[in-house]
């Protein structure tokens, strides 16, 4: 046992050492977020770990009450655009998706109408960008009537800039607190 202790000791040492000499952990940045924090929910929908659970109960919900509601799996740009983005991200935005969607507004002299990259809550994966049966979200769509009704049971809001008369009106888009 007597040799033992030293070389525990010397193990506790040379592993503190060696943690002391990695490099601190880097804060996570908006739209460079590790695939370690995002849970998929569909092909085009990853989220925020933490907001997974909640938008996982809030699509049952939704469906159990009748409401094909589900992440965005197209863009709606078609027939009015002749352009698609390169990736459909209805959840989680990549700063390089923020920068395409940001251009593509500027490019129509539209720039509110998408976040400064780096600064989408999209970036943080902490929005959706939702879909009913009917396809694209309205503010006449059934799937806004039942979000309206029942999204903050699970913790999702529509900010006001989205809402009929805000600065970018925009019904598909919800955020997690």
């Amino acid at each position: 046992m007597r040799r033992l202790v030293p070389t525990i000791a010397l193990v506790i040492v040379v592993a503190g050492a060696a943690t002391a000499c990695l490099p601190p952990a880097q804060p996570a940045q908006n739209g460079r977020l590790p695939d370690s924090d995002l849970t998929t929910i569909t092909p085009t929908c990853r989220v925020a770990n933490d907001v997974a659970g909640p938008l996982r109960q809030l699509l049952d919900a939704a469906h159990a009450d009748g409401v094909a509601l589900l992440p965005e799996t197209s863009a709606y740009l078609r027939p009015y655009f002749d352009i698609d983005p390169p990736r459909i991200t209805s959840c989680y935005r990549d700063y390089d998706m923020q920068v395409w969607w940001h251009d593509f507004y500027c490019f129509f002299g539209a720039c509110q109408f998408a976040a400064v990259p780096g600064t989408s809550v999209h970036g943080w994966g902490r929005a959706v960008d939702f879909e009913d049966g009917a396809g694209e979200l309205t503010f006449f769509s059934a799937g806004y009537a039942w979000l309206q009704a029942n999204a903050g049971r699970f913790g999702f809001w529509h900010p006001a800039w989205a809402e009929p008369g805000g600065s970018s009106p925009e019904p598909w888009h919800w955020e997690h607190a």
